[in-house]
């Protein structure tokens, strides 16, 4: 059986090479032949772009977080607070994992005491986080059985106060609107109206009306009709002049003679939220194209 190589591999090894042409050994990679760039995310691995530090720089000055103090923490902070410690630990791991490797050179205590430490931050935030969200849960479930009354409540008090138009109340109504409603101070464009958003809008809308009818002349709109209307003074602020702006939209808004029905009242809230969010995002749009 013939076989034919035709190939310019195979004719290269067919010549002979000069005598007198002496090989070189191949240049083996180092650190000092090789070029990484100053934003290379692997650089995150190396403290200060250390190939490994000496253990004098490791040593732990300080303790992990106890559970008290975290608890006084944001949501924000733990966050931002583990990975802080991850980052770190990262670093850690690698430069142990290096001494590991060395038989005659086993991990400095140094590195494994402040790699224990941010182990046991990092613990205690995951522990923390779990009783707020056993928290959270009880409220919810605590919520379902006196949440009617709680609202009411709120209502009265609301009601009752000769002035309103401060900045105590303005967050308490945020944060009521945002624990009882979930309706957050940012939407995402992809945010989805529920039956829980569409609640919030119908109950602070009609508390804004309740609250400033009256002071802006304004008790010939009531009652107010439907979900349109309630979004109208939802979106206003909590005050006076809020509340006029609306009715000035809802007075207009009644010459269609339009009542949404209850079935559409999420779909309709919808368009709006979603038309609300293209409006604010307009003059970020000029902008970038009057950039170009």
């Amino acid at each position: 059986m013939s076989r034919h190589f035709h190939t310019s591999a195979l004719a290269a090894a067919r010549r002979r090479i000069p005598r007198d042409i002496k090989l070189k050994p191949p240049i083996l990679p180092t650190i000092n032949n090789i070029s990484v760039k100053e934003n290379h995310p692997l650089w995150q691995f190396f403290h200060d772009k250390k190939f490994i530090r000496e253990p004098a720089e490791v040593t732990a000055t300080g303790r992990p977080w106890s559970v008290q103090e975290l608890r006084r923490k944001s949501w924000e902070d733990l966050h931002n607070l583990w990975y802080v410690c991850l980052k770190e630990r990262n670093k850690l791991e690698r430069e142990i994992y290096i001494f590991r490797q060395q038989s005659d050179n086993p991990a400095s205590q140094e590195f494994l005491n402040l790699n224990d430490s941010m182990h046991t931050t990092m613990w205690r935030i995951k522990q923390v986080i779990t009783e707020r969200e056993r928290a959270l849960e009880n409220a919810k479930e605590e919520f379902k059985k006196s949440g009617d009354q709680y609202l009411q409540e709120f209502r009265e008090r609301y009601l009752q106060e000769e002035s309103v138009e401060t900045d105590e109340w303005y967050d308490r109504l945020e944060r009521l609107q945002q624990a009882i409603f979930g309706i957050p101070d940012i939407l995402e464009s992809d945010f989805e109206v529920d039956y829980r958003f569409v609640q919030g809008v119908k109950y602070m809308g009609q508390l804004k009306f309740d609250k400033f009818a009256e002071q802006v002349g304004r008790q010939d709109l009531a009652p107010i009709r439907d979900v349109a209307e309630l979004f109208t003074l939802f979106e206003e602020s909590a005050s006076a002049e809020g509340v006029a702006e609306a009715c000035a939209k809802i007075e207009e808004y009644r010459e269609n003679e339009l009542v949404i029905p209850a079935s559409k009242e999420i779909q309709v809230v919808q368009g709006f939220v979603q038309e609300k969010m293209e409006q604010d995002n307009e003059p970020l749009e000029q902008v970038s194209e009057e950039e170009k």
